[in-house]
């Protein structure tokens, strides 16, 4: 325990054994004062005793008990009858003083030694020396009692407080001191106090390594031809008054504290040790996140070039989807696919053989001008429509590349054949009608007109049919694919600068995580480091302190306690020296005067003696002869 929280301790234990109590008021009250001589080395050799009745009820008569002897009254006329230890005082109303002889021990022995320059000496040896002296002052207690605490007998004194001073001239000394109290100064003469409380180390049972509460008082000086005064030592058991000690009440209170306190720290303590096993699972957790954020950074940021890279590969991609290769396979395919068969190829030089005849016959004479003109508007029939048709269809469902394509592709491909070829094969079949209708009319006969025509249709049927399903499957398939790669490539590009906009996003997010989770690693760290001190200083506070604390108020004080409360039932039970009336209230202190030390008186001391031994040994002599 902390030496000066010991100390307080005590003091305050201390100041419990030096009390005074209020006391119901009785017709009267006694006070004595015990003046005692006492030799150069501390024995009693005369004690007087001083009384005051205090008449508070101002009665006519006061009775006393009392076992002093040659008792007279020292302040008025007033008379007394004394029988036994009974002594009845004429008080007319007044107080009485009075004085008497005692042969009863002290309660307080003394004894004093001397020391010049470290050895002890006699009175007799030191008066009159030179040197160092030192002169103690010894007092002992001799009002022991056995009282039960904690349910075991202690020995316990009176509490007794011992204020000894006396008057040292200056001429013949300097460097005055006195253990245990105060040196005043004034010039000529050194006044020099102390205090002592003999028994009362052992009464609150407390060891001299804690505190010490001195038995003795010491005077040192350097004297020159070495005299001394007396000493006067004034001696109570009562030096405070019962409202000095009230909070002693509290102290039960306080004892309750010091449990809460010891609960408190040691759920301080288990605190600690939980914060610091968390701390520790929070730097490891930390640590694995702060680990795991870097890999997840370096991974985002990778991932977010690679999507650069490829969406600028894709932009800057020109590249046609269809090569000449497959173009002309396409078209060799679509070729193949339009050749007309031979009854569609009789069938439509039947068609322009019996149209020409007609022509010629109706018109023989306009035929050369008007062959070109009737040309220009041909146009094919709903059924060679229908047959280019299926002829397309069926030659684009015999390409596989088409059977590939996705069915809403098929149908435009399809549809858009269709459309192409019935154009191609009208223009074509115009174009060669007016041809052969402008030669014809102006080089052949009527005869050959059907001849020439159904000749020539047919053979321009077939052709053109061939040519224009070629052309229009390779420009369709081309148109297709690069629309279709041009769309696609749009929209994957949209989609990836979405992605590397997130990825930029992740990736910048991913480094503030980073960043943080550094910072709470270092953090935890720290935390960790903290939270392992903490834990360490408050188990070395709740063991080194807290519970030394709540152990030595919960022992040591609590028992010094029970000791005080004991030292003021004995305070309090000690208040007379000589008798005390049952029916009245006593106080007493006493008065010891140690003689002083003359160099002149000791001489003449010394000289009485010799006599005295001198005329003893002569009688002794004469006793035997």
């Amino acid at each position: 325990m902390n030496v000066k929280l010991k100390r307080k301790v005590i003091s305050g234990a201390l100041l419990c054994t030096m009390c005074a109590y209020s006391m119901p008021v009785f017709a009267f009250s006694k006070e004595e004062t015990v003046y005692t001589k006492l030799d150069k080395d501390g024995k009693n050799y005369s004690t007087i005793v001083s009384t005051h009745l205090k008449n508070e009820e101002e009665t006519e008569w006061i009775k006393d008990m009392t076992d002093l002897f040659n008792i007279e009254n020292t302040k008025g006329e007033e008379g007394f009858k004394q029988e036994g230890n009974s002594l009845i005082w004429k008080a007319d109303k007044k107080d009485i003083y009075y004085q008497g002889e005692s042969q009863k021990e002290l309660p307080i022995a003394c004894c004093v030694t001397y020391e010049l320059d470290g050895k002890e000496l006699s009175v007799e040896e030191i008066v009159g020396k030179t040197g160092k002296v030192k002169v103690t002052i010894h007092y002992t207690n001799k009002e022991e009692h056995i009282v039960t605490i904690n349910g075991k007998e202690q020995k316990l004194y009176t509490p007794f407080v011992a204020v000894a001073g006396t008057v040292i001239p200056n001429d013949k000394n300097k460097n005055i001191e006195i253990s245990n109290g105060k040196v005043i100064n004034d010039g000529s003469k050194t006044l020099v106090m102390g205090v002592s409380m003999p028994g009362l180390q052992e009464s609150l049972n407390i060891s001299n390594e804690e505190i010490t509460i001195p038995d003795d008082i010491e005077i040192s000086m350097e004297a020159t031809d070495f005299e001394l005064g007396n000493i006067v030592t004034f001696v109570t058991p009562k030096v405070l008054e019962e409202d000095d000690l009230k909070f002693l009440d509290k102290l039960e209170e306080v004892y309750q504290q010091v449990d809460t306190v010891e609960t408190a720290s040691n759920q301080i303590e288990e605190g600690s040790t939980a914060l610091a096993s968390g701390s520790a699972e929070l730097f490891l957790g930390s640590k694995k996140l702060n680990e795991g954020s870097q890999v997840a950074y370096q991974g985002a940021k990778q991932m977010r070039e690679e999507v650069e890279k490829a969406t600028k590969q894709l932009v800057n991609d020109k590249k046609e989807v269809l090569d000449d290769a497959t173009l002309s396979q396409i078209g060799e395919q679509a070729k193949q696919s339009a050749v007309l068969n031979d009854t569609q190829k009789q069938a439509i030089g039947n068609k322009a053989q019996a149209q020409a005849i007609q022509m010629i016959q109706e018109q023989k004479t306009i035929i050369g001008q008007e062959a070109a003109n009737q040309v220009g508007t041909l146009l094919l029939t709903a059924e060679q429509k229908q047959k280019i048709e299926a002829s397309v269809k069926g030659g684009l469902e015999a390409n596989s590349n088409y059977q590939a394509l996705p069915v809403n592709q098929q149908e435009m491909i399809l549809q858009f054949s269709k459309s192409s070829a019935i154009m191609a094969a009208e223009e074509t079949a115009r174009e060669t009608a007016k041809q052969v209708a402008n030669m014809t009319a102006q080089n052949v006969a009527v005869k050959v007109a059907g001849e020439v025509a159904n000749s020539t249709a047919q053979t321009v049927a077939g052709e053109v049919s061939t040519q224009v399903a070629q052309i229009t499957a390779m420009t369709t398939a081309k148109q297709v694919a690069n629309q279709v790669k041009t769309q696609a490539q749009n929209q994957v590009v949209s989609q990836m600068n979405t992605l590397g906009d997130g990825l930029s996003q992740l990736t910048n997010g991913l480094g503030d995580l980073k960043n943080g989770t550094n910072s709470l690693q270092q953090g935890a760290s720290e935390l960790q480091v903290g939270a392992n001190t903490l834990e360490e200083g408050v188990e070395k506070f709740n063991k080194e302190a807290i519970e030394k604390i709540c152990d030595y108020m919960n022992g040591d004080v609590r028992e010094v306690h029970e000791r005080v409360e004991k030292l003021i039932e004995l305070s309090k039970d000690y208040n007379h020296f000589t008798m005390l009336n049952g029916e009245c209230d006593g106080e007493v202190k006493f008065v010891m005067i140690i003689d002083a030390i003359k160099r002149a008186q000791v001489e003449q001391e010394n000289k009485e003696d010799t006599a005295f031994l001198n005329e003893k040994r002569e009688k002794e002599k004469e006793s035997t002869r």
